[in-house]
């Protein structure tokens, strides 16, 4: 049988249903052709890039000019504890206090602060003098983790406190 005569064959044996009529005539009077909606939507498209051309849709940005950035409220709590460090560590013998010169250094680098230069040092504090000015640091650093604004800065200075706190000369003092 030649391959015309299959298909001829295989069309006789689908049922009448499957097949789908071919719709002859104008198309509806309310139906679109699909050019007519390409250019509509290539219309509106030109508009609507035309209308917000113009506009500033990031809401960072303003039209007025930029105001000065406000300072952090806790920065002077910042450069007091820096401070209060470095002049714990300008009175203490890096041979005698090595174990809380060491803690100060590491105290002082998590505040981002620079170790003072070494200079020529003052008398050395007695025992109970650098006690009672570790124990008035402490307190200072607690009163600073108390009424700074920033959660992660009122840690490390409760932290600070802490660790003055743990120091074995003010241990052995108690």
């Amino acid at each position: 049988m030649p391959v015309a005569g299959l298909a001829t064959v295989a069309r006789a044996q689908q049922p009448p249903g499957d097949r789908v009529a071919v719709v002859s005539g104008p198309p509806p009077p309310h139906a679109l052709s699909r050019r007519a909606l390409l250019r509509a939507g290539g219309l509106s498209g030109l508009v609507g890039t035309a209308l917000l051309g113009g506009c500033d849709l990031d809401p960072r940005s303003s039209t007025s000019s930029p105001a000065a950035p406000t300072p952090d409220p806790d920065q002077q709590i910042v450069a007091a504890a820096r401070r209060e460090l470095r002049g714990l560590l300008a009175r203490l013998s890096p041979t005698g206090d090595a174990a809380l010169v060491a803690c100060h250094r590491a105290q002082l680098a998590a505040l981002q602060g620079d170790s003072p230069p070494p200079t020529r040092r003052r008398r050395r504090l007695s025992p109970a003098q650098t006690v009672v000015r570790e124990r008035r640091a402490a307190e200072r650093f607690t009163h600073w983790a108390l009424t700074c604004r920033n959660g992660d800065l009122a840690r490390v200075l409760a932290c600070i406190a802490a660790g003055i706190r743990m120091q074995p000369v003010l241990q052995e003092q108690s």
